[in-house]
């Protein structure tokens, strides 16, 4: 059983912890907002998942240094600057951006395209290769980093 962080500014955490332990079956989801960051200083993480730009990158990095993966949405530029070579983890870029692992290629008719541009290897050391995705949008527009996080989760654990 892994321990997953999710760290966001947003409203819904509570939910997509919610749908992460219905879907994953993973029973150990911790939400982590910007002002409780500190609290978990000292917590190793097997997943860190980050959809937002944050702002607290000193603890940050703290946090996600000894994580084995990190999933981090690399459209907020600000994000960037916690990959850098004291990080441990195994990284996974998500977003639009073209550079990132996982692209989003499109978010049309309630249907999302991502790219899988590099090859991931999973938990059970299985690889995920290069391979178009289509997922559904459970969540609408808004929340479609919150939607394509939970398929690379998926992705890590089920496979």
């Amino acid at each position: 059983m892994s321990v997953i962080g999710i760290i966001s500014n947003s409203n819904n955490i509570i939910e997509l912890e919610n749908k992460l332990k219905n879907e994953l079956n993973e029973k150990n989801i911790i939400g982590i907002n910007e002002k409780s960051l500190k609290n978990f200083i000292h917590i190793k993480f097997d997943i860190i998942v980050i959809y937002n730009e944050m702002e607290n990158t000193k603890v940050l990095k703290e946090i996600i240094k000894n994580s084995k993966y990190l999933i981090i949405n690399t459209d907020f530029k600000e994000n960037l600057s916690l990959l850098d070579d004291e990080i441990n983890s195994s990284v996974i870029t998500f977003g639009f951006n073209s550079k990132s692992t996982i692209t989003i290629v499109s978010n049309e008719n309630e249907e999302i395209i991502l790219d899988v541009q590099r090859e991931i290897e999973n938990y059970n050391g299985k690889k995920i290769e290069c391979q178009e995705v289509k997922i559904d949008n459970n969540c609408g527009k808004s929340h479609i980093y919150e939607e394509v996080s939970m398929k690379i989760l998926t992705f890590l654990a089920k496979i």
